[in-house]
Order: C-alpha cells, then structure tokens, then sequence
C-alpha cells in the first residue's frame, strides 16, 4: 500500500465547511493559490534533514522573491500589512498546496516582530530585509539546561567588555541552531539581578570561535534541536533588542508574536493528514490489510480526530477574530497550543498505524512523523504548564 497522492494543491473542501470570515471564494486565496498552483513544490520534503532544510531555505526565496513571505508584516518593512484573518487564509493556502512553511521562520514569526517593535532604527536596518529574503537565518536561544518553562531561571550572562557584549553560558533546545546565521539570545546582563530583572536580549553571530553548536538526536533519527555553548562570544554593544537590563520585556514582546502566529496556522495540515489517512484507510480495508473490525476501529477513530481537527479550526478563527479586532491574544495562545500538541501526535500515531508493520519501518517518513509527533506537546511550553496558564489566567483558578 502506497501513501496518497503529492498533488500541487488541494481542493479546499478538505478544510471543512465554507467559514463567511474566511471564504473559499476570497480574493487573497484566490491570488495565493494561484500562486502556489504553479510555484509549490509539489513533491514530498526530502527526509535526510540537511537536505530538507535547503529545500526549505529554497523555497523560502522563491516565496520571498514575489512578497510572499512575512505578509503580516507592515508594507515599510517588506510586508503586505495583512491582518491576522488574512495570515489565517494564507496557512491555510500553504497547507492546501503541500508547500512547507518559509525556512526562517525564527526570523520572520519572533525577531523580526519584535525589532520592529522595540528595535533601533539601525538594528531595523541592518537584520530585517536578510530575515525576509531568507539570506541570513536565524535561531532561539532562551531555554537552558536547568532554565526550561521557568525562564526567569536562567543563568547565561554577558557583560560589556571594549565595546561588546562577551557571553558565557549554554542554551539548549534551539532548532535547527546548525545551520543558523544569527542567534537571538536572552541572557543576565547584570550580575546580581533576580529572575525577571536585569537580563538583556541580544544578538549573537554564529560563526565565531566562542560559540558551539552541538545537535541533539532524536527518537526519530533526526537532529531539529541543538545546544549552543557560549564561551565568551563576543557582539557588538549596541546589538540589543530593546532597552539594557529590559530583555525579559522584549521576551515577552516576542512571546505576543509567537502566540499569535500558532493560532492560524497547522489546522490546515492536520486536515490534509486526515483527507491522506482517509485514502490509507480505503486502501487498507481494500486490500485486506486492516481486518473488518480494525477497519470499523480505525474510522471511528478518523472522525473522532477529524471533528476535533474541526474544532481546533473554530479555535484558530476565533483567536483571527480576536486579534483583528486588536484584543491580546494572552492565554488563548495557551488553549491553542494545548488542543494542537495532543491532536497532532494522535493524528501521527493514527496515520503510521493505517500502514501496519510499514508504519513504525525506520527512516520512512510516515515514521518519522510519528516519532517527531511526540515533542509536539513539549513545544513552547508543556501541556502540563499550558493548563495552568489556563486555569489561572483564563479561569481565574488559584495557583
């Protein structure tokens, strides 16, 4: 039995019902998929990993090349100023099309943001157009060993030295750090500061002596996540987003940005796991693979992921919604994060499991998918700690 089709683009019915705010007709989608009906890729992402970033960083400059990366970011910037209902189409769109998302998304989703936010106007300069033409990557130093969902925790310093910045410490869990230009880091910037004071956020060059990336491997034969050592790593004095000893304020900025870009955007490629799991499915009941009953079982399952692929939608429209109308998304990101993680690794397990013995064959990409499915809920954030963001910011429970 075969995996489905890699067609360019599919029909967006796979989506699920037609939304009024965010028709199937709308012009946005319909320039877009357009579009990607004759840019996407329209083939499978390569598995050997530094192979499939190129064919990210790839595709990054042709999305570039014709505006279509950072849309949410403002016209002055390189953007098309589109709003969060818009950014809600455009997900949706790539999805549909295959297509991954742009290479640099450190860049575009978190420090690009923020700099326009609390940047310099010569830091603005200098790093936002390599971030969106994809020339310069970038990655996320914040977690360290023992400073993981208690941030204020951490304890990599830096002080100023002839005019640079010199960094001492480690961070971990930095995707794909190997092959980045740049790295946002927030460290303690003054010595005898207490968790969230004190700290700065600053940007590091990559390639240099005092600085160490080492890839993590993972369960599924991959190495996404690395650790960097800083061994007195220099950067120049004026590279800091934000103001000195503010770091956990632009943190914070940052975080606004990423809460807001995970509530548009993976419903849409759960959904085309599910309209592939359904043709598995099909095939196997078919063949003889699955039995009556596994095959009774497994659609059962199918919907039950499938309706909950539908809610986790209406969650995503209703944070769009929110965020055009200019509320803070806060904790909402904290309910998306929570339904995505669990449902994404359910619809892993259950799209391995439709190919039998195939499904857990190392290096194959349905494998793969599971086992990577399984830090999904690790994520900005563990599950255990996204519910109690929302038991005490949204609920008002006590801590």
């Amino acid at each position: 039995m075969t995996t489905t089709t890699n067609a360019a683009v599919l029909d967006r019915a796979v989506l699920g019902p037609d939304l009024p705010e965010v028709p199937y007709d709308h012009p946005f989608r319909a320039e877009f998929g357009a579009w990607l009906a004759k840019n996407a890729p329209g083939v499978p992402e390569p598995i050997d990993q530094d192979q499939r970033f190129e064919f990210r960083r790839d595709w990054h400059r042709k999305l570039a090349a014709d505006d279509w990366v950072g849309v949410h970011w403002p016209v002055e910037y390189g953007g098309r100023g589109a709003g969060a209902l818009t950014q809600f189409m455009y997900y949706e769109e790539l999805g549909l099309g295959r297509a991954p998302d742009a290479a640099n998304t450190p860049g575009i989703v978190l420090l690009g943001p923020t700099l326009m936010a609390v940047g310099t106007e010569e830091l603005k300069h200098r790093f936002l157009p390599g971030i969106l033409s994809g020339e310069e990557m970038w990655c996320q130093g914040f977690s360290e060993p023992e400073s993981g969902s208690d941030l204020a925790s951490l304890r990599t310093r830096a002080e100023l030295r002839g005019g640079q910045w010199v960094i001492t410490g480690q961070k971990i869990w930095a995707t794909f750090a190997q092959y980045a230009d740049y790295c946002f880091v927030l460290c303690r910037t003054e010595p005898d500061s207490k968790r969230h004071s004190g700290m700065s956020l600053l940007i590091c060059p990559m390639d240099q002596p005092g600085v160490t990336c080492r890839p993590i491997s993972q369960i599924s034969g991959e190495a996404e996540f690395c650790e960097i050592f800083f061994d007195e790593a220099v950067t120049p004095c004026n590279w800091v987003v934000g103001e000195p000893g503010a770091g956990w304020q632009a943190a914070m900025k940052l975080f606004q940005f990423e809460r807001g870009d995970q509530c548009f955007t993976d419903h849409a490629r759960l959904l085309v796991q599910l309209a592939d799991a359904a043709q598995l499915l099909q095939a196997g009941a078919e063949s003889g693979l699955l039995s009556a009953a596994r095959t009774e079982r497994a659609r059962e399952d199918h919907l039950n992921l499938w309706m909950r692929a539908q809610e986790l939608r209406q969650l995503n429209l209703r944070a769009a919604l929110l965020a055009e109308d200019g509320e803070d998304l806060g904790a909402v990101g904290s309910v998306t994060n929570l339904v995505w993680g669990e449902l994404d690794k359910e619809i892993a397990h259950h799209c391995a499991d439709l190919l039998g013995p195939a499904g857990v064959e190392f290096g194959r990409a349905e494998s793969v998918t599971r086992l990577a499915a399984r830090a999904k809920t690790i994520y900005s954030g563990t599950s255990e700690i996204q519910r109690n963001i929302i038991a005490e910011r949204l609920l008002g429970l006590p801590r």
